[in-house]
């Protein structure tokens, strides 16, 4: 595992670096979010192909659209990834007519929401979707009217999508919330509570036991004073709870990955914060992991969607990997 996670992070740095060189004027972080796309797959990004689907993205949408803004790369590169760039992108322009047309904001998430209906295959059913995730919604709003914005969209999306019944998903991430917050004592905001809390509830089972592991985590980054400030990171754990390996192997690992990164002046601590890197090095570990149980798939993506919860980062690090082909097909098809 220790060679894999090298791997892992070595390919990023050369995905990255690739983006960040012919996509000059893109923001550094979405430079790092397209290459995460790639590496996550085990590829090396293809430049020529990414410059194709920006030119097609370009082609089915006008200057000022909202595609062509925040998300514009991610799209290219999830366009890229498919086996027809072109019906792609016009599958999920139709998908976020539709999801408007519902009432659904209009911002950057809900672009993502439908990137992430096509992606799961349930353009046939969004109808039903939209009245779960407004249900859900309502819900989150009336329990938490201070917490829940839309910064939660995409994973109210992802949770309405996965069918688990509504008062069931409402009560698993209030039962996170508190058990976190008082029993556990768990020193992070609110926020980052909520956002663990909608990533745990996804897949549902011992709730308790699960936020047990993530309260070791933080306690084991802290103790070892990893740079985890033990508030937006606290999300992206999500993806590790579910592993069957103890807190302290994963965090060691996880620490491994970040310094690996480190060496990379793009992940360095001078352009990037620790804890944006411990982020990262999280999904990469999970992404690991992954490979070798898809049990693991259902938290890998609601973690990184949950990563939404990093306001400054938001609208980048929302489709780092939530959206991934594979992925979002294991975990449904096995739910059924």
């Amino acid at each position: 595992m220790k060679e894999k996670i090298r791997e892992r992070c070595e390919l990023l740095k050369i995905n990255r670096k690739a983006i960040a060189r012919e996509f000059s004027l893109e923001n550094d972080l979405m430079s790092i979010v397209a290459a995460m796309i790639f590496t996550d797959a085990g590829r090396e990004v293809d430049l020529e192909m990414l410059k194709e689907c920006k030119k097609i993205l370009a082609k089915h949408t006008g200057m000022f659209s909202r595609f062509r803004k925040n998300v514009d790369l991610v799209l290219e590169s999830r366009m890229a990834m498919s086996d027809d760039p072109e019906k792609y992108i016009e599958a999920v322009i139709d998908t976020y007519n539709k999801i408007r047309k519902a009432k659904m904001k209009d911002n950057d998430f809900t672009i993502i929401a439908a990137v992430l209906l096509c992606e799961l295959g349930k353009t046939d059913k969004i109808n039903e979707v939209m009245e779960r995730y407004d249900a859900l919604t309502k819900r989150m709003e009336k329990e938490h009217p201070f917490l829940t914005d839309a910064t939660d969209s995409s994973q109210v999306m992802l949770l309405a999508v996965s069918e688990r019944d509504v008062d069931s998903i409402v009560n698993d991430i209030e039962e996170c919330i508190q058990y976190l917050k008082k029993a556990c004592k768990t020193k992070a905001g609110s926020d980052a509570v909520q956002g663990i809390g909608e990533v745990l509830a996804l897949e549902g089972g011992n709730i308790k036991e699960r936020c047990e592991r993530v309260d070791k985590m933080i306690a084991l980054f802290q103790e070892k004073k990893a740079g985890f400030s033990g508030d937006r990171e606290v999300v992206s754990l999500g993806a590790l709870a579910d592993i069957d390996a103890e807190p302290e192997i994963l965090v060691d690992q996880v620490i491994e990955a970040a310094e690996i990164l480190k060496e990379d002046k793009a992940f360095s601590d001078s352009s990037l914060e620790k804890s944006r890197r411990i982020m990262y090095a999280a999904a990469l570990v999970a992404g690991c992991y992954r490979e070798h149980s898809a049990a693991n798939d259902n938290a890998y993506i609601s973690s990184t969607l949950g990563i939404l919860k990093d306001r400054q980062t938001a609208a980048m690090i929302s489709a780092m990997m939530e959206i991934l082909p594979g992925i979002v097909e294991a975990v449904f098809s096995a739910d059924k």
